[in-house]
């Protein structure tokens, strides 16, 4: 299985808008935003997350089965950067994808020196909480209030490049 991991091309905004939609269908309980809403934004919104975003294809075999994004943080995210909208198709779980995802994260976060990782993921997506630890990262100390769902709080979750395990 050849893994192939590789950023987005401003000119790639209907294949981030594909693999997108198919993680907000496949997986509504682990995002913010909502399939029913996404679906229907024009070809500009997902240009303009590409310029704005650092986002990364994944792919087996010129098949797309995976998505991460990662940005520079704000002040309130209390790290370097914030990664985001981690997804993997259902067949490739559980097959190492996700620590080959990582990996990438972090050349691009050393390129960009931001040696302090940050997530955040809803307290009850267990299997999500259990695998960002065995991929390093631990829970930050209270939970915050979420920017895309009123009256809903994440865990955010930090990692310290150089000290996964």
């Amino acid at each position: 299985m050849q893994v192939l991991i590789q950023p987005a091309a401003k000119s790639e905004a209907q294949r981030l808008r594909a693999l997108r939609l198919a993680a907000l269908k496949d997986a509504p309980y682990a995002y913010g935003a909502k399939y029913e809403i996404d679906k229907d934004k024009p070809i500009t919104f997902w240009q303009e997350s590409i310029e704005i975003s650092n986002w990364f294809f994944v792919s087996i075999d010129e098949e797309d089965i995976g998505l991460i994004g990662v940005e520079k943080a704000g002040a309130d995210r209390i790290s370097d950067c914030w990664i985001f909208g981690w997804w993997v198709a259902q067949p490739y779980r559980g097959q190492g994808v996700v620590k080959l995802m990582l990996d990438e994260i972090d050349k691009f976060c050393l390129k960009n020196n931001w040696l302090h990782q940050g997530l955040g993921v809803w307290p009850e997506n267990k299997r999500a909480v259990a695998a960002y630890i065995k991929l390093g990262f631990a829970s930050g100390e209270e939970l915050i209030p979420s920017r895309s769902i009123p009256d809903q709080m994440y865990q955010p979750m930090y990692r310290q490049l150089g000290q996964s395990s």
